[in-house]
């Protein structure tokens, strides 16, 4: 018997990764259009001087573009939740705990992602802190959104392990009945042999 499931796995976007420097480098190209400078001179590393040169509005700028980046990313996850959540699969049901199986791949694949925005997030915050021209509070958005991504990953990911735990738990349970079963039969037959 097929179980039909509410989210089909390939019905959820599929969003490209964050890398780390995603927020800094649009900010960054961006500054070179304006200055003129070539793509290529420019200097996404997260050590880059240039970081701490920036402009009031440039920092902003990125505390903006790093913001709407792990907006997308938290979204994505939320995604992933919700696809968790929808699955009800039974023990026996291999479809079910194979898309789970996938899930749970999609979400090791996305922990990359989580880490390097904590690290921008981290350098946001340094940057902000030397900086005399911005309040260091300016910083504590994007931690809230950090906090959020990492949230919805953790309920994401002991989601996905406790059904799998729990199919595996039922496989347990079916195979002790049967054995059971199989030991009460035996045992049955062998007093009837020999009453």
């Amino acid at each position: 018997m097929d179980t039909a499931y509410p989210m089909d796995l390939m019905s959820t976007p599929e969003l490209p990764a964050y890398e780390r420097g995603d927020a800094l480098e649009d900010l960054l190209r961006a500054r070179g259009h304006e200055t003129g400078e070539p793509e290529q001179a420019l200097d996404v590393h997260p050590e880059a001087a240039v970081i701490h040169e920036f402009s009031k509005e440039e920092y902003w700028k990125w505390l903006a573009s790093l913001m709407e980046e792990g907006s997308e990313l938290d979204e994505h996850l939320d995604d992933l939740l919700e696809s968790v959540y929808d699955l009800e699969p039974a023990f026996y049901d291999r479809a079910g705990r194979k898309e789970l199986r996938d899930l749970l791949g999609r979400l090791h694949e996305v922990r990359t992602s989580v880490r390097a925005f904590e690290q921008d997030v981290e350098q946001l915050s340094f940057a902000f802190a030397k900086a005399d021209t911005i309040e260091t509070q300016g910083a504590d958005n994007a931690e809230l959104i950090l906090a959020s991504i990492k949230r919805t990953y953790d309920r994401a990911y002991d989601l996905c392990l406790y059904k799998l735990d729990r199919i595996s738990d039922g496989w347990v349970t079916a195979t002790n009945l049967l054995i059971s079963l199989t030991i009460l039969i035996v045992t049955i037959l062998f007093w009837m042999e020999f009453r």
